[in-house]
C-alpha cells in the first residue's frame, strides 16, 4: 500500500525541502514498519487543473503519484480556508484523507469550535468574543474578571495566547495584537485557576483514546504547551474525561485529535481540540506508538484497497464516480445545523 504524508510546510522555508518535521518523519517510519511505501508530499508543489469537466492534480508539473489513502498535516494558521482547498479537490476526486476538509476548517477556528462543542453540550470555560473594544471590561466581567486569557481565533503551540492580569496589561497585550489584521476578533476567556498551570492533552486516533499525558507550564509562564517549555507525565483520565475527549472528536468528525482538557472544580472543560497534535511529545511521555497508531487507521480508512487507490488516478469524470465519500456529499455543510 501506497501511504501519502501531506506536508504543509513550505520547501521555500529556511527548513531545507529535503528535510521533514519530526512528526513527519515518524510517521514515515510507522509506514516502513507496516511493510507499506510512505510518499512524502508537500502542499505547495500540488497543482490544482479543471478542464472540460474535470479534475486533476499534479505534483511538482507532473503526474499525481498513485496512492492508497494520505496523512495530512495541516501546520497552517492563516488563510486556512484557501490553503485545504487541496484537501478538499483530493476528497472529491475519491482520495481517502485521515481528517478531511471540514473537520480540519472546524478545529482550525477556534469560534467554530466553541460554537459546535457548546452545541453538542461539551463543556468549555467561560468565553466571550468580540470585536469592538468598548465592549472588553464587560466581557471580561461575565468571564469571571481578571486573570482572563486573551486569545486570537488561529495559533497553535502556545502561540496567541496571552493571560491578563489587569485592565493595563490588556491595553498592552491588545495594542501588540491588534497590529495583525487577521487577528481584529479576540476572544476572552475565564482562567481557570484550579487547573494550576496545567492541562491533560488526549490523544485519540479513529474514535479511541490512544494516549494522554498532564502537562505543566514551564516557571514564570502559564502555558503548557511542551514547545513552549512545558513539561508532561502520563495522565491517567477519568471515565468523564475520557467521554469528554472522544465526543470532542466526535463532535468535530476528526479522525485524528489532541484534544485539551483543563481540570476546573466543576469537572473537565475542554480549552481546545487540535486537527494537527505534535506527535513526538506524547510519544516521549507516554512509551505509546501514536505514530503507528495513525497509520494502522491510515490503512483501515484505505478500506484494504489493493496497491494504488482504483479510485484515484490524478484526474477524474465526475460523472463517472459511483461512490463520493460521505464528506463529499455535505459539501461545505450548507444543510447542517453545526
Amino acid at each position: 500500500m501506497n501511504i501519502g504524508i501531506l506536508s504543509y510546510t513550505s520547501a521555500r522555508r529556511k527548513l531545507s525541502s529535503r528535510r521533514k518535521t519530526l512528526a513527519e518523519r515518524m510517521l514515515c517510519e510507522a509506514v516502513k514498519n507496516r511493510g507499506h511505501k510512505p510518499v512524502f508530499l508537500r502542499s505547495d508543489k500540488c497543482e490544482l487543473s479543471y478542464a472540460d469537466g474535470k479534475m486533476r492534480v499534479l505534483y511538482a508539473g507532473k503526474k499525481f503519484p498513485n496512492l492508497d489513502v494520505i496523512i495530512p498535516r495541516p501546520s497552517i494558521t492563516i488563510n486556512v480556508d484557501l490553503k485545504l482547498t487541496l484537501n478538499k479537490h483530493l476528497l472529491l476526486m475519491g482520495m481517502p484523507l485521515v481528517n478531511g476538509y471540514m473537520p480540519i476548517l472546524r478545529a482550525k477556528n477556534k469560534i467554530r469550535t466553541l460554537q459546535i462543542l457548546s452545541h453538542k453540550g461539551i463543556k468549555v470555560p467561560k468565553t466571550v468574543v468580540l470585536e469592538r473594544l468598548e465592549y472588553i471590561d464587560n466581557a471580561v466581567k461575565r468571564v469571571g474578571g481578571y486573570p482572563v486569557i486573551l486569545k486570537t481565533v488561529a495559533g497553535s503551540l502556545g502561540k496567541g495566547v496571552v493571560i491578563v492580569e489587569s485592565k493595563r496589561s490588556m491595553l498592552s497585550a491588545l495594542d501588540m495584537i491588534l497590529t495583525q489584521d487577521h487577528w481584529k476578533i479576540l476572544l476572552i476567556q475565564e482562567y481557570v485557576a484550579e487547573a494550576e498551570g496545567k492541562d491533560v492533552r488526549v490523544f485519540v486516533v479513529g474514535g479511541k483514546v490512544m494516549a494522554s499525558m498532564e502537562r505543566s507550564a514551564a516557571e514564570g509562564d502559564f502555558r503548557s504547551n511542551l514547545h513552549a517549555g512545558g513539561e508532561g507525565i502520563v495522565a491517567h483520565l477519568t471515565e468523564a474525561e475520557e467521554k469528554m475527549a472522544l465526543d470532542a472528536a466526535n463532535a468535530l468528525k476528526l479522525d485524528l485529535a489532541g484534544v485539551d482538557l483543563l481540570r476546573a472544580k466543576n469537572g473537565p472543560v475542554v480549552m481546545e481540540v487540535n486537527a494537527n497534535p505534535g506527535l513526538e511529545g506524547i510519544t516521549e511521555v507516554t512509551g505509546v506508538d501514536v505514530a503507528g497508531a495513525i497509520v494502522d487507521f491510515a490503512i483501515k480508512k484505505a478500506g484494504g484497497a489493493p496497491p494504488q487507490n482504483q479510485n484515484f488516478r490524478g484526474s477524474l469524470n465526475s460523472a463517472r464516480q459511483k461512490t463520493p465519500l460521505a464528506e463529499e456529499l455535505s459539501m461545505d455543510e450548507p444543510y447542517a445545523v453545526v
